[in-house]
């Protein structure tokens, strides 16, 4: 409750929607000068890990991400990048056309206490109703949808996975909102055209934010389809390497940890530098992002349970981690410890993150390996099932 109390005190309350929707961007909406960095090297993950590992810069707020390898990192944010954030988000929100004072869902992977009929939680300050991504099944989709029948959001905040599982049901059910929804806002996994497209058949228009821990870079989805960059939050480059076109980002607003050249190893299609969609927009824009294919896992109840990397947040002693689901009641955990992890702690801690979010019906086995296997293409996939599991 007092976190919900501070939440709206200071990020969801209609004074602070005015001031960030409004008067922020004299802050931070000037357009960006070019920048000649072709001569910096370009820096990945592990130049984090090596630069910040014995230091925590001063007034800086820590931050934790796993990515899309599972690779434990921690971050740092200053308060102006944390003003930043906050202003590309609401921006964003008035572009959407959702108002200043909106009702918001939350289904992103929150774990809520829950009852046999009750897979939410309304915040006493917030007003947000914060839903269970991991209780969505044909049994319980009703619930869920006379929940947002009472509520009525103007917005939805979802994982990809989540509120297309979702959507999968209402087509089913032949359930559509009957109030004024906004859209969907997602973030954090890649989202497929198709996907989006059963989305959208329920929901209507749907709006597609990319970003990372790291924050160097943000695009954001039109009503087009096409995700533009914000130059007004990070200086931008695509760099073509043997794999494709990847997004290679440095931030502008973050001394606490400055990034220049950073990659992402996240990869794009369709890119056009001439500023001519139709939506009016004048940035760069990219057809789809590439290199979030969470994969999810199948309960024996039908439930599909994505967005895993939450469990490896956080986990001291780990490398990288794969999730490779073999039956449906078994599970293998792929893991790189680093030299000196306590391997039985590590193994503990994983298992029961996992279990809270998956339930006490799948076997949680371990194998320790130098190298997680990737791809032919050279990516790495933080979950796969086997034939048998997915057409269970």
């Amino acid at each position: 409750m007092v976190k919900d109390f501070f939440w709206w005190l200071f990020k969801e309350n209609i004074v602070i929607n005015l001031i960030y929707r409004e008067f922020f961007t004299l802050f931070f909406s000037k357009k960006q000068a070019q920048y000649n960095l072709e001569q910096d090297d370009v820096i990945s993950k592990e130049y984090i890990i090596e630069h910040y590992k014995n230091k925590q810069p001063r007034w800086a707020i820590k931050g934790y991400s796993s990515g899309t390898t599972n690779t434990p990192l921690t971050v740092y944010r200053s308060i102006p990048s944390i003003f930043l954030e906050e202003y590309i988000v609401k921006s964003y929100l008035k572009y959407i056309g959702v108002p200043l004072r909106p009702n918001i869902v939350i289904l992103r992977g929150d774990n809520i206490k829950t009852t046999a009929q009750k897979f939410w939680i309304k915040m006493p300050f917030s007003q947000r109703l914060i839903m269970s991504s991991y209780h969505i099944s044909e049994q319980t989709a009703l619930a869920y949808f006379k929940a947002l029948e009472q509520y009525k959001p103007h917005i939805i905040f979802a994982y990809p996975s989540s509120i297309t599982l979702l959507a999968k049901y209402a087509q089913k059910l032949n359930w559509k909102p009957s109030w004024n929804l906004s859209g969907v806002l997602t973030s954090s996994e890649n989202f497929s055209a198709t996907n989006q497209k059963i989305v959208r058949t329920i929901f209507g228009q749907v709006y597609d934010h990319y970003g990372q821990a790291e924050r160097v870079a943000v695009l954001q989805q039109c009503k087009q389809g096409n995700y533009h960059v914000r130059n007004d939050y990070s200086y931008v480059e695509f760099l073509v390497d043997e794999h494709g076109t990847k997004i290679v980002g440095t931030n502008l607003h973050n001394k606490s940890m400055p990034l220049k050249r950073y990659d992402t190893h996240d990869y794009i299609e369709g890119l056009n530098s001439e500023g001519s969609c139709i939506c009016g927009n004048k940035s760069d824009y990219v057809k789809r992002i590439l290199g979030r294919d969470d994969d999810y896992i199948i309960l024996n109840d039908g439930r599909q349970i994505g967005r895993l990397d939450t469990a490896f947040k956080g986990v001291n002693g780990l490398i990288e981690c794969q999730l490779e689901q073999t039956r449906l009641t078994e599970l293998i955990v792929r893991y790189v410890p680093t030299l000196n992890a306590n391997t039985s702690n590590l193994q503990l801690t994983i298992k029961q993150n996992l279990t809270q979010k998956l339930g006490n019906d799948i076997n949680i086995l371990f194998e320790q390996v130098n190298e997680v296997p990737r791809t032919k293409a050279g990516k790495f996939k933080s979950v796969i099932r086997s034939k048998a599991v997915s057409n269970a």
